[in-house]
């Protein structure tokens, strides 16, 4: 069965970028595709956003994880973006095909090659760039998941319009195929992920205070899936949370987050985090291995690298499978954590 309608009731402008400068302080907008391709080894994690209060510039923040040992690709740029070429930044592009539907993600550049050694020593300084071109078909898998009814809806908490990073964001898993190239070396590309569009100010002391996230997400071939994502305050009161499971159908059904997977170390791959949701259809209790890392700083506008100066406030994104009732999919898991003041533990009021 095939739902032809993906927007969950979201109007057909959400999809779209706004034409006209915000008036309100720090307002920004933001679109990111993520995924992971098992065979070929490689994890995206792809970002466009404005520029808090310079909302004609746009910025590129490219990070891929590259197969083995070989590390990470870095990348970030900006670029006065004329309007008729947004969303897009000096080399990185998305374009909406069919909204809700279909989107095309290339990318034409070069970027920074950090070993995963580089990585675990701490911030990495400027290094060695290889030439990156994607070109990729991104498919829209299930209905969206809009952050702001999941909240208010059974098993959510907490408030969207309360956030300090935004005031709208959707979330929607997708199917990507196409190519990549670095450097001389070509990569065909099977991939699943996520993506997701958020508008608000961003920064400036405009909501909760920042203390930690988990954000997370997976499709199965079969076409069930789940997503889920907890925010919280540095005294560990969620802010935001909520979570959705898909089931083969494609239908969306509201879940509960009974144990999220938190940031407690800094670990290159086999970290077992647990996967564990109650919803209609019972509960899903399941472990994702990491097979791939990419560790940056918050505290340093996402730079690559361990940073444990201050709080440790560490923005960590991980690849790896999971399996549901016999069935193993791709996850895609984003966390972070003040590594060296964490609170013991997150709660709601």
């Amino acid at each position: 069965m095939t739902i032809q309608d993906l927007s969950s009731g979201l109007a057909i402008e959400k999809e779209s970028v706004v034409s006209e400068q915000p008036t309100e302080p720090f307002w920004a907008e933001n679109l990111l595709f993520t995924l992971y391709d098992p065979e070929a080894d490689l994890g995206f994690w792809l970002h466009l956003g404005t520029v808090p209060n310079e909302w004609d510039m746009w910025e590129d923040r490219v990070l891929v994880c590259l197969p083995g040992d070989e590390g990470v690709l870095t990348m970030w740029g900006y670029y006065r973006t004329p309007q008729k070429e947004k969303p897009a930044g000096p080399n990185l592009a998305f374009r909406c095909i069919e909204p809700f539907k279909r989107w095309r993600v290339t990318f034409d550049g070069f970027a920074q090659n950090v070993s995963n050694a580089d990585m675990q020593n701490g911030l990495v300084p400027d290094g060695l760039r290889k030439r990156l071109v994607i070109d990729l078909e991104v498919e829209c898998a299930t209905p969206v998941w809009d952050a702001h009814t999941a909240a208010h809806g059974k098993g959510g908490n907490g408030e969207m319009t309360s956030q300090g990073w935004a005031k709208e964001h959707y979330e929607q898993l997708h199917r990507a195929r196409g190519h990549v190239r670095v450097d001389e070396t070509t990569y065909e590309i099977n991939a699943t992920g996520w993506r997701d569009h958020s508008r608000g100010p961003r920064g400036g002391g405009t909501g909760e205070p920042w203390g930690g996230h988990v954000i997370a997400g997976c499709i199965f071939e079969s076409g069930k899936g789940f997503v889920f994502s907890t925010y919280w305050r540095p005294d560990g009161r969620i802010t935001l949370e909520g979570a959705a499971v898909i089931d083969p159908s494609g239908t969306l059904h509201p879940a509960q987050i009974l144990e999220p997977p938190r940031l407690e170390d800094l670990q290159m791959s086999g970290e077992r985090l647990p996967i564990r949701l109650r919803w209609d259809g019972g509960v899903i209790d399941t472990v994702m291995e990491t097979r791939r890392s990419i560790w940056t700083s918050m505290q340093k506008l996402l730079a690559v690298g361990k940073d444990l100066d201050g709080p440790g406030l560490m923005y960590v994104l991980n690849f790896g499978p999971c399996q549901w009732d016999g069935e193993v999919g791709q996850v895609y898991i984003e966390r972070s954590d003040p590594l060296n003041a964490p609170p013991k533990r997150i709660w709601s009021e």
